[in-house]
């Protein structure tokens, strides 16, 4: 990613914090409280932001347990149950197409930010092309991805990103999840995959494989993730899910949950 592109994002992304920030009224708290329980919140297995945990079946991950705190902050009557796990695709298309939806945790990107309703930022994140450290693979251009086969999820912001990069159609190998994605890549049925770095380390983790094995080759954004929501979705009720948010930053619970998961946030 250029400078100018990621210069660019970044001023994207502050200008949607300052509306987002900005003063929404004609929405009592009662009145969104009631909105967001109404909603279908959907989300997919990305381990270690969002899953179900194969041990106790209990949904969990870093996005879910700081949006089960800002529920509580609300007093929203919504439980870790309440969420639905869908494919990322079909879970991008419910949010995209119908109204009153909800989906986490998605990574802001300029097209995203036309096509939803935002809040967060709630964690940063690199998506990259990574390869075997053994393979020392050397990519300076776009051009040089095209020799090589990279795995992905459908739709998923790696996905995205690589086609929109221009990555030929051959290169490109979809596959169903990201523990399967990173099996292929150690077996050597990959040459790379595209996908956030944390992401696939965790994955990595989770299949028995050491993540220092593997190395970014080209990074393809470095972004934010956040909450998605349906355009439509009535701006006073973001307000309010933006303040717990912001409150739950503010007073270190967000920093707790992720040091759950991954360890503290690191500083670039």
């Amino acid at each position: 990613m250029t400078l100018i592109m990621e210069a660019r994002m970044k001023k994207v992304i502050a200008i949607l914090i300052v509306l987002l920030s900005s003063p929404v009224f004609g929405q009592t708290l009662e009145e969104a409280r009631h909105t967001i329980e109404e909603m279908n919140w959907i989300t997919e297995q990305y381990p270690p932001f969002n899953f179900k945990d194969e041990s106790d079946g209990e949904l969990k991950g870093i996005t879910v347990d700081i949006l089960i705190e800002m529920f509580k902050k609300l007093g929203v009557k919504k439980t870790r149950e309440d969420m639905v796990i869908l494919p990322w695709a079909r879970g991008y298309k419910y949010c995209l197409e119908k109204p009153g939806t909800a989906l986490y945790s998605t990574t802001y990107t300029e097209e995203r930010l036309q096509l939803f309703k935002f809040v967060g930022p709630i964690i940063p994140t690199k998506i990259s092309v990574i390869a075997s450290k053994n393979r020392k693979l050397e990519i300076t251009s776009v051009g040089a991805l095209n020799e090589l086969q990279i795995g992905v999820i459908r739709d998923d912001i790696g996905d995205q990103l690589i086609r929109a990069a221009g990555v030929d159609e051959e290169a490109i190998k979809p596959k169903s999840s990201g523990y399967n994605m990173v099996q292929m890549l150690h077996k050597g049925r990959l040459d790379a995959i595209a996908y956030a770095e944390d992401i696939a380390r965790y994955q990595f983790k989770l299949a028995g494989i050491d993540p220092n094995l593997y190395e970014s080759i080209y990074v393809l954004q470095k972004s934010d993730m956040g909450y998605t929501f349906h355009k439509s979705t009535d701006p006073g009720v973001l307000e309010y899910l933006r303040k717990a948010l912001d409150e739950l930053r503010a007073d270190g619970t967000v920093d707790k949950i992720h040091a759950k998961y991954l360890g503290p946030t690191a500083e670039e």
